[in-house]
């Protein structure tokens, strides 16, 4: 059997297949960033998860994550990985690689993560290119779930909303400074935290703060990660994760001010990981 993942900090979706192709079972755990997570923890989750049951009878593993950028970074991953899967070939890639291996439609392109996390790249169909390393949660991730929870905390605690966002906001989301400064200073999952901040996004969009934000937001991310690579006007703009599947509409607006090609938008990967993976799995059994 076939496992293939696409992971981001907060969620791991996992692809349990034949050696067809053909999906036998989706099963999700946390996200498995190696920037905020050990081969303990990661140990822990795989055991108490359905894939204890079929770790025996899996012989490939294609594991795409958030963090996983570097040889020691993948090291944290694929430890764990390969004491747990003691049958299969473990694979740790980038989750850009995810991306642009599912935005891929045979011409080149510009291919962008909104998720709990944000990145960007070039891939035309051999190599990807970064313009820049990712910054992380702290001093980069623009657009992303975390970001925008950034910005709506910064917006409530120094009094920039109205009344009705305020009360919006108070009636569904933490809003004890003590809790808050808990979840972000003493814990090792702040971006997971902070975007959790994002559906208040989503159902105030209609709001004029909360319009300004988006689209500010979404120009910054444009300016800075998109229009660095060269000939973006010429190319498709493609988005995937959370953040870009909710703001689709904006993101169409935003690519539209900016003169861009808006490509396609999706939610996850993992299905057309799957089709992508189809060929290489054949080969490699």
């Amino acid at each position: 059997m076939i496992l293939i993942a696409d992971s981001g900090s907060t969620k791991c979706s996992w692809a349990l297949c034949d050696t067809n192709g053909k999906l036998i079972q989706e099963i999700s755990t946390i996200g498995f960033n190696p920037y905020f997570i050990d081969d303990k923890s990661i140990m822990n989750h795989l055991e108490n998860s359905d894939l204890n049951n079929w770790k025996d009878k899996i012989s490939h593993v294609f594991f795409y994550g958030a963090g996983c950028s570097s040889k020691a970074k993948n090291k944290i991953i694929e430890t764990p990985f390969i004491g747990f899967f003691k049958n299969a070939t473990v694979n740790i890639n980038h989750d850009l690689d995810a991306a642009c291996f599912a935005m891929y439609d045979g011409n080149p392109g510009i291919t962008c993560i909104l998720g709990t996390g944000s990145n960007s790249c070039y891939y035309d169909g051999k190599e990807i290119y970064e313009h820049a390393p990712s910054l992380g949660f702290i001093m980069g991730d623009d657009a992303s779930g975390n970001y925008f929870g950034k910005k709506i905390l910064s917006l409530y605690f120094n009094g920039k909303m109205d009344q009705e966002l305020k009360e919006k906001f108070e009636s569904s989301f933490e809003s004890n400074i003590d809790v808050i400064n808990k979840n972000v200073y003493n814990t090792n999952r702040a971006n997971v935290f902070l975007a959790q901040y994002f559906p208040f996004i989503t159902v105030t969009r209609d709001h004029p703060i909360i319009q300004k934000l988006i689209q500010d937001t979404l120009d910054e991310f444009i300016d800075l990660h998109v229009k660095c690579f060269s000939k973006s006007e010429s190319l498709s703009i493609n988005f995937i994760g959370s953040v870009a599947f909710f703001l689709s509409d904006e993101i169409e607006e935003a690519t539209k001010r900016h003169g861009l090609k808006k490509g396609r938008i999706l939610k996850n990967p993992i299905g057309r990981l799957i089709e992508y993976h189809f060929e290489k799995i054949n080969q490699s059994i």
